[in-house]
């Protein structure tokens, strides 16, 4: 099983290794490719703990900013590179591997523990390698969640970044525990809370699937039993406000920041339509259908706790809150093990003793396929030259200098698409490079495209300027397909049509 792991953690390295490979001449490969605007946030996160900030801040937004203490996973990843001499984007993938790989191990234990596969290696392997249907709708120019939501399927999340996997591991330590036959003992009961609080630091919306999926398994355990278990509702209640304390810690901290408040009020992530799941979960949702079926006939600790996480997904992602795509956390794993039921003890007695190996295989190749193109798609686009996969080899220069010549307290006007690499490799603030991450991000971006097309008149340009607070300017090519104009100051750096500019306010 180790080995498929490493295999699968491999196949997921591909990408980036072909993308590296096809660097265009005179290029720089960032190393991110599946959806580079967070992975550069994520970026520009590590970026502030590399300088030493203990308080996260947006960098993507010019306002002045006291900071929280939130994100700390990725400002401890920051200090860990600054402390090994790192690369920032070597410690990102090496992070996003070893995240891949515990969470293929605490998979692999969490199949086991919830029983009802006849084969549990095979139900792990599709759990680890399936996606849905995306890769067929997506030649109608739709995209699916299996194409855009990472931190629902496991293979996407491994491909993707770090703290997905992780706290895909960490919610299913805390289900196994807690579930354990009997009750945790003590050392069991701290496990859980350790995890459950991890979980709560990382990835704050994990918190609610992981209690909802408690709450419902023990209301279906009280309904079968006809008693409730009071020592384990105590224990999961217990672990749950732990949980908590982080979250609500960061609530209070966002409302108390004028400047977090802003990005929370526009940071939206509704979940896309239940169809779309359908789709998304491919074969899946189909070979589920018969899966739970028998899971709700025979309703052991293990079923009802793949039922419950189900229906408290189902249920969580329609939830009036901001963040509902979000609450679709490791969606994945109970649908692949409910699908596996169905495939293993419903329909594949149904086949020949001789056909049910190549049957298998034929069922973990289809279920492949959406992984597969999601992979093909990141290298043609890295074929291709795709413009948020690279830097110029002068935008990189440029990078390089604002990152040792420049304070990084400091704030860089560019275009939009280099507001998504300043924050990530240079350090400093921007005015607009992120849709969620800039305050008043539509009027920002607006504002800064109407500058770099000429449309600002020199009054208009320098209370922009002010309003701002920018002391520099980056022009290169990306700057220059929308004008190129820039406002009186000194030229500082220029290199291969890439220009830093100091400002004159």
């Amino acid at each position: 099983m180790v080995g498929a792991a490493l295999l699968i953690l491999l196949v997921s390295s591909l990408p980036y290794l072909i993308a590296w490979a096809a660097t265009p001449e005179q290029a720089h490969f960032t190393g991110i490719l599946l959806n580079p605007l967070d992975g550069h946030s994520y970026l520009a996160k590590m970026r502030q703990g590399a300088d030493g900030h203990l308080r996260f801040r947006l960098a993507f937004t010019p306002e002045e900013q006291r900071g929280a203490y939130l994100f700390v996973a990725h400002l401890l990843l920051g200090h860990v590179s600054r402390w090994l001499g790192l690369p920032l984007i070597v410690t990102y993938h090496v992070a996003r591997l070893l995240a891949g790989l515990f969470l293929l191990l605490v998979a692999y234990s969490f199949t086991r523990f919830v029983g009802g596969a006849s084969a549990p290696f095979t139900a792990w392997l599709l759990l680890a390698v399936a996606s849905g249907l995306g890769w067929l709708v997506a030649l109608t120019g739709y995209l699916t969640s299996d194409l855009l939501v990472p931190e629902a399927f496991v293979f996407p999340a491994i491909l993707d970044t770090f703290h997905f996997p992780l706290a895909i591991a960490l919610m299913l330590v805390v289900l196994m525990t807690l579930a354990r036959p009997g009750g945790p003992d003590r050392r069991g009961l701290l496990q859980a809370a350790g995890a459950a609080l991890f979980l709560g630091v990382l990835q704050p919306f994990g918190v609610i699937p992981v209690y909802g999926t408690l709450a419902l398994w023990l209301a279906f355990r009280w309904g079968r039993d006809r008693r409730l278990d009071r020592g384990a509702a105590w224990k999961v209640t217990v672990t749950g406000l732990l949980a908590v304390l982080y979250p609500l810690y960061g609530l209070a901290a966002i409302r108390a920041d004028p400047v977090l408040a802003g990005w929370s009020a526009q940071n939206q992530t509704p979940s896309p339509p239940p169809w779309d799941w359908l789709l998304a979960g491919g074969v899946l949702t189909v070979l589920a259908l018969p899966g739970m079926a028998r899971a709700a006939r025979r309703r052991s600790d293990g079923d009802l706790l793949l039922l419950a996480w189900v229906l408290a997904a189902a249920v969580g992602m329609y939830v009036p809150l901001a963040l509902q795509r979000r609450l679709s956390l490791g969606l994945e794993v109970p649908l692949a093990l409910l699908a596996a039921q169905g495939w293993q003890r419903s329909l594949l007695p149904r086949i020949r003793a001789r056909r049910r190996g190549p049957a298998t295989a034929a069922l973990l190749g289809f279920a492949a396929l959406g992984n597969l193109f999601l992979m093909l798609t990141l290298v043609l686009g890295a074929f291709s030259g795709e413009p948020r996969f690279y830097l110029s080899n002068g935008e990189w220069e440029a990078l390089r200098f604002l990152r040792r010549e420049v304070s990084h307290e400091a704030v860089v006007l560019c275009s939009p698409q280099m507001g998504m690499f300043v924050p990530a490799w240079a350090g400093q603030a921007v005015v607009y490079g992120h849709p969620f991450e800039t305050v008043d991000a539509p009027r920002r971006r607006a504002q800064v495209e109407a500058f770099f097309a000429g449309r600002m008149s020199p009054t208009e340009q320098a209370a922009f300027l002010r309003e701002n607070r920018v002391r520099y300017l980056l022009r290169g090519p990306r700057e220059r397909r929308l004008g190129g104009a820039r406002p009186e100051g000194e030229l500082l750096f220029s290199s291969q049509g890439v220009e830093v500019w100091a400002v004159r306010r």
